[in-house]
């Protein structure tokens, strides 16, 4: 079985007018948000090709300089070097390239004119930056969050009344973003949109989900996820296309572990693993209110602020994890219960998958 490397080898002298746009193309497309483009993409609807891009990129950033900034961009880095030689995506065009990294939102989209009917926006998920997951957490009792409004007022800018044919992608939170910019986006921009693909994102409360603006683009949404997910099986959701990763552990998430066989991604189904935490956390969704939920939110991304947490490196230091950890000690009883069920709800279910994998051994 091959993996998306495999794919970009394989597909090399295949251009996208001999065959169409598909969804390991998706994931091509998605994985490359996680690099930063700045001052080699423009921000503005100036065309530079991926070749040119990328090695500029890679003139200007060692494998071993990328390797702070996480998993996925280190994954982008891997994807990057295969694509820019292949027929298939040397050629494509970049531009319109975003990052908006603070302490509210971690936002991040760029846009593909793959070929002269075909535009593909693709959005990114969270990277190393704290303010990206506290959106994350948001999302279950805010609607929208900074990063979701970006990203509406980024498709309403850059789908062109010239643009034919609309492709809107992301994976992880570029997943939902690309879902939620495609429900909320302007009425003749949405018709132009073919295909929207959620990549392993999270899904929606209840209230988006059951909403006329959802039903309205329902026949054109993907959600695709792992049969071991983490993340695309969290908030609500009601359809899954689900697919193997070659990993049982949070790696599962990567798309470097999905596993294709020609130009397909191979069906799975769902793991117990996976919907025991669907379920868990919808307990936890329905047992508390918004207003429960921001509360206890607010109190442990304050903690990570006011101790100097601003990226998933400083989670390194153990002494500001203490003081957090101490903190939360301290924290009125309702808040502390909301957080510690939380917790609870998921290590339950871990427990149960390693007990249920235990039995299947001895069995």
């Amino acid at each position: 079985m091959s993996n998306i490397k495999n794919y970009i080898r394989n597909y090399s002298n295949i251009t996208f007018e001999e065959e169409d746009f598909n969804e390991i193309d998706n994931l091509v497309f998605s994985t490359l948000t996680y690099l930063n483009f700045s001052n080699i993409v423009s921000e503005k609807r100036k065309y530079i090709t991926l070749n040119d891009a990328g090695k500029i990129y890679l003139d200007n950033n060692s494998f071993d300089s990328i390797k702070k900034y996480g998993k996925s961009a280190i994954d982008a880095y891997r994807v990057l070097k295969e694509a820019i030689n292949s027929d298939r995506y040397k050629d494509v065009l970049l531009y319109s390239y975003c990052y908006i990294g603070d302490n509210n939102k971690q936002f991040g989209a760029i846009s593909f004119k793959v070929k002269k009917d075909l535009t593909v926006i693709a959005f990114e998920g969270t990277d190393y930056l704290i303010s990206g997951w506290k959106e994350d957490f948001q999302m279950s009792y805010k609607f929208p969050v900074p990063s979701q409004t970006c990203a509406r007022k980024y498709l309403n800018k850059n789908i062109s009344l010239f643009d034919k044919n609309v492709i809107v992608i992301g994976h992880s939170k570029g997943g939902n973003l690309a879902l939620v910019s495609s429900m909320y986006c302007r009425k003749y921009l949405r018709r132009k949109i073919k295909l929207i693909y959620n990549n392993d994102g999270p899904g929606l409360r209840s209230n988006e989900l059951n909403s006329k603006n959802y039903k309205r683009i329902k026949d054109r949404y993907i959600h695709i996820v792992p049969n071991y997910s983490y993340v695309g099986v969290l908030l609500k959701n009601d359809n899954y296309k689900v697919i193997k990763s070659s990993r049982i552990d949070i790696l599962a998430h990567s798309v470097m572990y999905w596993e294709i066989k020609d130009n397909k991604l191979v069906s799975s189904n769902l793991s117990t693993m996976s919907k025991r935490l669907e379920k868990s956390t919808n307990m936890w969704l329905d047992k508390y209110d918004d207003s429960q939920r921001e509360k206890a939110v607010t109190i442990i991304f304050d903690s990570l602020e006011n101790n100097g947490i601003y990226n998933a490196n400083d989670l390194l230091d153990f002494r500001k994890l203490s003081n957090i950890i101490n903190n939360l000690n301290d924290i009125d009883k309702e808040s502390k219960e909301i957080i510690i069920n939380l917790i609870k709800f998921n290590i339950d279910y871990l427990i149960s998958d390693l007990k249920s994998n235990i039995n299947n051994i001895i069995s």
